[in-house]
């Protein structure tokens, strides 16, 4: 007996290096093409099913994880006035001429910076529309604006504040 299963032992080992197979290829398939992304670490794999006579997995979190939303895409605005909203200009001072081609007003942005602008000078939402004594009129371009605003803001000059 131990005879026989020692020459079994040696015609197989004899066959296996006298014969070697051929690794087999796999053959590239659609799948094999795409790469796949990595699941994350703590994730349940798509081909797991469990059955436990309507029992919960105590492994699986009974409480699904809220999908995390991509933030808006925000528009970059232009540097200088023309990245300006209309509603953050603050009116800090005016010059008015004779000639109204020829008044003046300065605009202070957030973070301070200050812009002098005349009649026809645009803003990101908006273009100045006239200069006066006492304020500035702006007509409003901006395409998204809601209809039930008005079209032109009128912006008084800031007065009786230090600054």
């Amino acid at each position: 007996m131990i005879f026989k299963t020692f020459l079994l032992i040696l015609v197989l080992s004899v066959s296996l290096t006298a014969f070697p197979q051929a690794p087999q290829q796999k053959q590239p398939g659609p799948a094999a093409a795409l790469p796949e992304e990595p699941s994350p670490v703590l994730s349940v794999p798509t081909d797991y099913h469990y059955d436990a006579r309507r029992r919960r997995d105590p492994f699986v979190n009974p409480v699904p994880k809220a999908v995390e939303k991509a933030p808006p895409a925000v528009a970059l605005r232009p540097a200088g006035l023309k990245g300006v909203l209309v509603t953050e200009a603050d009116i800090i001072g005016i010059v008015v001429s004779r000639e109204p081609s020829m008044n003046l007003v300065t605009i202070q942005a957030p973070g301070g910076k200050r812009y002098f602008a005349r009649i026809g000078d645009a803003l990101y939402d908006g273009i100045i529309k006239s200069i006066k004594a006492d304020g500035v009129t702006f007509a409003l371009t901006a395409s998204n604006a809601d209809p039930k605003l008005p079209r032109e803001i009128v912006r008084k000059l800031r007065s009786g504040e230090q600054r």
